[in-house]
């Protein structure tokens, strides 16, 4: 862009401004800092019309990554918080009843080595038996006598095979939802990152814009009396 003169490379910086994303606008931002350096003295309106144009596509850009993010955070958490309505499902709460009276029947109430077989085969096969087996022995838990009964493979066992396909479904599409969603977030949060820390480039950089512009505006010009000392002039002429 050296040899395009000052209208091409107003153009041209114009344009790639309109069409920035959080990717180049950093990169732009050199571009712009350096064509109101070299050439602020030249067209200082041409060259503010670039800072300002930037400065709002920049502003814009942080405006929508906090406002991408927020929602996008919203959907996570409501996604985090969704629960499985059990209403559809069969109320079999009577035959998990039966089932956990069975268990406590066949189980001795002493878990020690000469037991050992006897719990992890009662415990085994109220899991193999379906949802209502299942449901029984994360019951049995709560109960201290029984709760050492149950390892944790079998514990993690019978979680999984106490759901419905129903609630496995809805629990895969929710797991698979919020890793999606989080995925978004920290991408969001990152792209976020990076547009702070170039804000701080950027605030600086107007700061130093403002200072030229009053510096420039209390600079005293030439009056047609051929002196810069107006007031002078004219207590000469008194």
């Amino acid at each position: 862009m050296a040899n395009l003169n000052l209208v091409q490379r107003h153009n041209s910086l114009f344009n790639r401004i309109e069409k920035a994303t959080v990717e180049n606008i950093s990169e732009l931002f050199y571009d712009v800092k350096d064509f109101y350096a070299e050439c602020k003295d030249v067209d200082r309106i041409s060259v503010k019309r670039i800072v300002d144009k930037y400065v709002e596509k920049f502003n814009q850009m942080l405006s929508d990554n906090a406002i991408a993010y927020e929602k996008k955070n919203e959907k996570l958490n409501k996604a985090k918080n969704e629960r499985y309505d059990f209403s559809g499902e069969k109320d079999d709460t009577g035959a998990v009843q039966t089932m956990i009276f069975q268990l406590m029947g066949s189980l001795p109430k002493v878990n020690n080595k000469a037991n050992a077989y006897v719990i992890d085969t009662a415990i085994n096969n109220a899991i193999k038996s379906g949802v209502v087996g299942c449901k029984a022995v994360l019951a049995l838990i709560q109960y201290p006598v029984y709760a050492d009964m149950v390892n944790e493979r079998q514990k993690a066992k019978a979680l999984d095979c106490s759901k419905s396909d129903a609630q496995k479904a809805f629990e895969r599409l929710m797991e698979k939802t919020q890793a999606e969603y989080g995925k978004q977030c920290v991408a969001l949060y990152h792209q976020g990152a990076r547009l702070r820390r170039l804000n701080k480039r950027v605030d600086s950089f107007m700061m130093s814009v403002r200072e030229d512009e009053a510096n420039a505006a209390n600079v005293t010009r030439p009056s047609f009396w051929g002196s810069d000392d107006v007031a002078g002039v004219m207590r000469m002429h008194g």
